[in-house]
């Protein structure tokens, strides 16, 4: 109160008004700064009589502050310890202060007086400061190790210490909250719809009808090409576009008008809009050997004892072996052959070795063999062993007959080159075109013609046999190999309607942002199976740039295929998480992600990749191998 620049406070607040008191920066009549007198007075009970220190100071432009303390206690506050107020550095003296307040008589403190300050104890709480680093800080200090007590300026290095601790951190939030700040902005800017080219959307509709309402039919806006293709697309239910439509109107109304339609696009936009409040699910746990049971990891450590006890027999290296006397060195005590002792036949490791025989190739030819019995179609008799010794050696012809057919083989390298560095070159110069129209990469803005034409040239590489899809379709087993997928690739094409639509793959490019390319990571090993894609968004007239993490789970398998019949190699993805700047998100609800998730493996081979839609195969994705 400036009316009376003396303050009286009872004592059980003094320790805090020590503190308050050593940096108040107060020139116009509170208390002075950097050195402040503290005068603790005294009083009886009930009375109302000031110390004398406060009667001579009540009206002093330079006011002191007087703590009233019961009559049995009259003493400084910093005793010994006068240092306290009169030291320059506003913070050091703050810290004396209080360690004047939880201090012993002898103005020593003990660990647990220094856990029992309320700042400290509510970062000991809350884990933002640990106990044993609390320990190490104190230890570093403490003079005496049989005392265990510090002094102020142990107390002071204590601080300083925990202090250190947090420094950095306000320039984290500081990117953070820019790098928020952008993707906010980048969505603010995507989500509203653009009027304009909606009402040139409803006029093209409305035109398409007799011409004689400015309404349209449920009909007329069922057959706009955007609501078909995302119906084709499976990103949008017929029950999904009924419900839509009712709820733009009244009830009982058949026709829309502009307004209604603006209103059933902005419906339809939030089908595709994450729920920006939804709580960030905990970070995924590792999924590695930790996951386990105990049976599995007994019976991974009975195949490595089976593997040591294989190493240790020698390798067949005998060539032009009868099959039953081959059988005979590599049978195991049960008198069997299986995957472990096929490892020891030294020719056929040297034709796998050397490519004249695949590993894909050896899986069919034993699935077709008869298994012996009781043995979970692991093992194979002497019977079964050389009937696969001859189904390998009929795969080989003579020389001869090879040498007349390499006229024919060089001749269909060579159209395997010109239709592979056709497809190339035509998707370059889309790209290339786009690049000057200012279009979207990888094709996503390419009109009919090039589509068709990308379309055309892919049919005529995928019936190659030099297509892995087909040689695994010929060899009878139909599947091709998960580890041919793996590794990183880069999307050349897509012909994606959603993707076109959402202007990539997460949907978070637009606005002042563009869609500036996707890679993908494929990982398989053993127990892990996990895919990652990585969006580019290219910031433009000012806009920031940034990356879109989506992670998931991968698994290839055959299926037959609604089109042919025939078997058909389908890679299906589940969607994790969503990763954009300071943002995780789960995957489950984004539908833009939908046209990943379930794809046909059409044609592969070391360094190109062409998978189509799982209901639309003219929806073609193609990727290059980084």
């Amino acid at each position: 109160n400036k009316s009376s620049p003396c303050i009286m406070v009872s004592s059980s607040l003094s320790a805090t008004l020590v503190a308050i008191a050593t940096i108040l920066n107060c020139s116009d009549g509170f208390v002075t700064p950097k050195s402040p007198s503290i005068n603790i007075g005294s009083t009886t009970a009930g009375s109302n009589t000031l110390p004398q220190s406060c009667n001579n100071n009540i009206f002093s432009s330079n006011p002191k502050l007087c703590l009233l303390t019961p009559t049995t206690t009259t003493t400084s506050l910093y005793s010994t310890q006068q240092e306290a107020s009169t030291t320059t550095d506003d913070g050091e003296t703050t810290l004396q202060s209080v360690f004047s307040t939880y201090s012993d008589d002898n103005n020593l403190m003990s660990k647990d007086q220094l856990k029992s300050i309320p700042s400290i104890s509510d970062m000991l709480a809350e884990g933002d400061l640990l106990s044993s680093e609390l320990d190490d800080m104190w230890d570093a200090v403490v003079s005496n190790k049989s005392d265990d007590k510090i002094d102020v300026d142990g107390f002071v290095q204590v601080y300083k210490d925990i202090d250190d601790l947090f420094e950095g951190e306000e320039e984290e939030e500081e990117v953070d909250d820019a790098t928020l700040a952008a993707v906010s902005a980048a969505l603010a800017a995507a989500s509203g719809a653009d009027e304009t080219e909606l009402a040139q959307a409803f006029d093209t509709l409305k035109d398409g009808g007799d011409g004689s309402s400015n309404t349209i039919s449920f009909t007329q806006l069922r057959q706009w090409e955007e609501i078909t293709s995302l119906v084709s697309e499976g990103m949008l239910g017929e029950d999904e576009f009924k419900s839509l439509w009712e709820s733009s109107g009244d009830d009982g109304d058949d026709n829309m008008d502009l307004e209604r339609f603006l209103k059933f696009n902005n419906a339809l936009d939030d089908l595709f809009v994450f729920d920006e409040d939804e709580e960030v699910d905990e970070e995924v746990d590792d999924e590695i050997s930790s996951d386990m049971t105990e049976e599995e990891e007994e019976e991974t450590e009975e195949e490595e004892d089976v593997e040591v006890q294989q190493q240790q027999l020698p390798v067949i290296t005998e060539t032009d072996l009868p099959p039953a006397v081959l059988f005979s060195q590599l049978a195991n005590e049960n008198y069997l052959v299986g995957e472990a002792e096929l490892k020891r036949w030294g020719e056929l490791q040297d034709m796998i070795s050397e490519g004249d025989l695949s590993q894909e190739e050896l899986d069919v030819l034993v699935g077709r063999v008869e298994k012996a019995p009781g043995t979970d179609g692991m093992y194979v008799n002497e019977e079964g062993f050389c009937k696969l010794a001859e189904a390998i050696d009929d795969l080989f012809e003579d020389v001869d007959d090879e040498a007349a057919d390499e006229p024919e083989q060089q001749q269909q390298d060579e159209d395997f080159r010109e239709l592979k560095v056709e497809l190339l070159e035509l998707l370059e110069d889309i790209d290339k075109i786009g690049e000057e129209e200012g279009r979207l990469l990888c094709g996503l803005d390419c009109n009919e013609l090039e589509q068709e034409r990308v379309l055309e040239v892919v049919g005529e590489l995928e019936r190659e046999t030099y297509n892995k899809v087909v040689a695994a379709s010929n060899t009878g087993g139909g599947a091709v190999s998960k580890d041919e997928l793996l590794g990183e690739w880069e999307l050349l094409y897509s012909s994606s309607s959603t993707m076109k639509y959402n202007e990539g793959l997460s949907g978070l490019a637009g606005g002042l942002t563009r869609f500036g390319g996707l890679k993908q990571k494929i990982i398989g090993t053993k127990y892990l199976s996990d895919v990652e894609y990585t969006e580019q968004v290219v910031g433009k007239l000012g806009g920031k740039s940034y990356e879109v993490k989506i992670t998931g789970d991968w698994e290839m398998k055959t299926e037959l295929s609604l089109f042919t019949g025939k078997p058909a190699n389908v890679m299906s993805v589940t969607p994790d998480n969503v990763v954009y700047g300071p943002r995780r998100d789960k995957a489950d609800h984004w539908k833009s992600l939908g046209p990943m998730n379930m794809l046909l493996l059409s044609y592969i081979d070391e360094d190109l990749r062409i998978m189509r839609g799982n209901t639309s195969t003219d929806t073609l994705f193609i990727w290059k191998r980084c």
